[in-house]
């Protein structure tokens, strides 16, 4: 008995230190997530200009979910945000294909890899501005190339609403291709070569060995990279805040630039709340369909 109350006392001490070692990283996670999140959810059935104090919260039920409905910018915002996310399978088929070409022994396939990975490190801050230069409609690099090769009338771009959003997308599949080129590399160089050998002495066709072996074997990092990046459009703001500022007008503004312009800008922060949590609900909606899709086509 007296050793089995000193063991229960030592794994109580144990317990204690451990608590007390994630105790700061906890409290953080307690107070400025937590915390916050549950006081979002409060916000977003008042009315409240943040500026003015807690006093001036006033509890509005549901209307700032009903304004949605009739909120211009706010479903502009999710019909850009849906259709960023319809070029998220050409965005990963091509980080795929590279992937596999570097797999398969090019010359400075370091050099490559590091040339692919630094847009993704690089501050989005920097990223925004130079792509803002080249982007430049009148003294821009890209169109300055265009017009030499004889296009007289290049795209707007950044100042044209219906070339904003194929800016956006080229800017930021060049900022993020890096990250998931690394992740299918990781994949790729997981499959054993034996494999491959045996499907050759069988015959097996190039296409049929891509499709057979090596899409089946790489699925659970094709996986987590459409959720990543889906989950990324979803969260974008910083470089259409830098690159665009949602314009022309509504034409490249996303919902999450639209909650920080009307919590921050419009000071709306009871509305803004409300718009996140449908952002979450979207997010969530999104990622459970997608874990009870995988069991189909992912194998583990």
């Amino acid at each position: 008995m007296r050793n089995g109350h000193v063991l229960t006392k030592r794994k109580l001490k144990k317990a204690v230190e451990g608590y007390l070692f994630i105790l700061p990283n906890l409290a953080g996670f307690l107070i400025f997530t937590f915390f916050s999140i549950g006081f979002s959810l409060i916000v977003s059935f008042t009315n409240w200009d943040f500026t003015t104090g807690l006093d001036n919260m006033s509890f509005n039920g549901l209307d700032n979910f009903k304004k949605m409905l009739d909120d211009r910018w706010f479903i502009d915002s999710m019909l850009n945000i849906l259709y960023f996310a319809a070029f998220v399978p050409l965005q990963i088929l091509l980080a795929l294909i590279l992937a596999f070409i570097i797999n398969e022994s090019v010359f400075f396939s370091k050099t490559i890899r590091t040339a692919l990975f630094l847009p993704y490190v690089t501050n989005t801050v920097i990223i925004a501005l130079v792509w803002g230069m080249l982007l430049n409609p009148g003294e821009g690099i890209i169109n300055g190339m265009l017009r030499m090769f004889g296009i007289d009338d290049p795209p707007g771009w950044l100042g044209s609403s219906a070339w904003v959003k194929p800016a956006v997308i080229l800017m930021t599949t060049w900022s993020g291709l890096g990250l998931n080129v690394i992740l299918f590399l990781s994949g790729l160089v997981g499959i054993s070569k034996e494999i491959y050998e045996s499907a050759e002495i069988d015959g097996v066709k190039p296409l049929s060995k891509f499709w057979h072996i090596t899409f089946p074997l790489i699925s659970p990092t094709t996986f987590f990279v459409v959720i990543t990046s889906v989950i990324g459009v979803f969260q974008a703001w910083s470089h259409i805040q830098i690159l665009t500022g949602g314009g022309p007008g509504s034409s490249s503004t996303v919902i999450g630039y639209y909650i920080y312009k009307a919590a921050f800008e419009f000071g709306q922060m009871g509305y803004a709340s409300a718009m996140a949590w449908v952002l979450f609900v979207v997010v969530f909606v999104f990622t459970l369909l997608q874990w009870r899709l995988q069991k189909k086509w992912v194998h583990y």
